[in-house]
């Protein structure tokens, strides 16, 4: 067995030449839900914003997963560690083959409200980011609304081993900004009140892509029955004031309640609703985005497991778990105060 922490080149090394072993992430304690038995082709390992720091959270390898279980028993405690139930039941389910398309339109209009654009989608500032708004801007202009639509739903689709790659905030801010270049929001997203998000698995190289739909009518909100609830009344809705404001409400919460801060690799469903008391004041979606998820970090938990702190003390910058979120709902809408509401659950 070989463990591996701050030590990049090393692990990577390791990892290239054993590409059917295991790797047990051992954040530290004994809780199971932070010391996860992985393939080590499991795209948890592998996700790009772990880029160039994988090894902050010690990694424990072999290739024989009975060494490492043996080890973990012995060093962590029987039922303190657990296997990684995403790349376990892959691989047990891992028959099916996937298959390319070698030509295809990249541009489906499937009804008069809905657009499917074939291709993974890239993230804001990322790579391929140019030619993806382009296509997805000559997407939104096959359809022009005759009002500019208050609910945009998008579903993003990619292949099991990529669901977990990409933040979905930064997968939004290239679909809304090709949707306000294409024609269907107006500058400034003045009538835009709800963006809801997905990212769904598929099976098939060909059934990877983004499926878009346009509603003229806000969505009903839906009541959820378990989960934890971070309110913040910021006194401005600058960035900095709204990330500050809902991080210093969660941190609140995290400080009283450790336990409602969730574990790293928990599959999240986020609902935020922004209530704006005067319209002269609104900020756009597309502002608002980042920011509320952000603040969010010490209740979203952070890819390398960093504990919260304090903002008087903080140094670093935030980055919280987003890429969890499989689900989101962003709403905008008037009320009698300014308050921003975000209800996070586990999926």
């Amino acid at each position: 067995m070989n463990a591996y922490q701050l030590d990049e080149d090393s692990y990577l090394d390791w990892n290239k030449s054993r590409p059917n072993a295991f790797v047990l992430n051992r954040f530290g304690g004994n809780d199971p839900a932070f010391n996860v038995l992985h393939h080590s082709d499991c795209p948890f390992l592998w996700r790009e914003v772990d880029e160039g720091a994988r090894t902050v959270v010690e990694k424990w390898c072999s290739e024989s997963e009975e060494e490492l279980r043996e080890h973990a028993n012995s060093a962590i405690g029987l039922a303190m560690w657990k296997r990684c139930g995403y790349c376990f039941r892959a691989r047990k389910n891992s028959a099916s083959t996937f298959s390319s398309v070698e030509t295809f339109n990249p541009i489906e209009v499937r009804s008069n409200d809905q657009l499917w654009i074939c291709g993974e989608p890239a993230v804001f500032a990322g790579s391929g980011v140019g030619a993806w708004k382009q296509l997805v801007k000559e997407a939104f202009k096959e359809i022009l609304p005759a009002d500019f639509p208050q609910w945009i739903d998008v579903e993003f689709r990619f292949l099991e081993e990529r669901l977990y790659a990409k933040d979905i905030d930064n997968l939004l801010t290239p679909i809304l900004e090709s949707a306000r270049d294409g024609g269907w929001i107006k500058r400034g997203f003045a009538w835009l009140g709800s963006i809801t998000a997905r990212k769904t698995a598929v099976a098939e190289q060909s059934q990877v892509g983004v499926s878009i739909k346009l509603h003229t009518l806000p969505p009903s909100f839906y009541q959820e029955t378990a989960g934890v609830l971070v309110e913040a009344q910021p006194a401005r809705l600058d960035e900095k004031t709204v990330k500050w404001a809902i991080y210093e409400a969660a941190f609140h919460l995290y400080e009283h309640q450790p336990n409602l801060r969730f574990p790293p690799q928990t599959s999240l469903s986020v609902e935020i609703r922004v209530s704006i008391d005067d319209a002269a004041n609104r900020k756009s979606i597309a502002a608002l985005l980042k920011p509320c998820i952000d603040g969010l970090e010490p209740i979203l938990g952070h890819p390398f497991n960093l504990l919260p702190e304090s903002r008087e003390i903080i140094k670093r910058r935030l980055a919280p778990q987003d890429e969890m979120i499989l689900s989101l709902g962003f709403h905008l809408r008037g009320g009698t105060a300014t308050k921003i509401s975000a209800y996070i659950a586990p999926l």
